[in-house]
């Protein structure tokens, strides 16, 4: 009976270690994965900023240009 405990004992044991290797794996990984969605959100926001810059840019170019039309009519 003894050894029968011992035997199941050390199979729960080395299951145990698995999922605490899985889990640390899992975590790593998500880790992985939040600095990435981060990489990529600064990455797109800086885009977003730089065309919206952009489109003041022209729109300020557009009414500058219409002011100059209006102004020699």
């Amino acid at each position: 009976m003894k050894n029968n405990l011992d035997v199941t004992s050390l199979i729960l044991q080395l299951y145990s270690v698995i999922l605490l290797l899985q889990d640390y794996n899992n975590k790593d990984l998500m880790q992985e994965l939040q600095l990435q969605d981060e990489k990529y959100l600064k990455t797109i926001i800086k885009q977003n900023e730089e065309i919206i810059s952009l489109l003041r840019k022209e729109d300020n170019n557009a009414r500058e240009v219409e002011r100059k039309n209006w102004r020699k009519h």
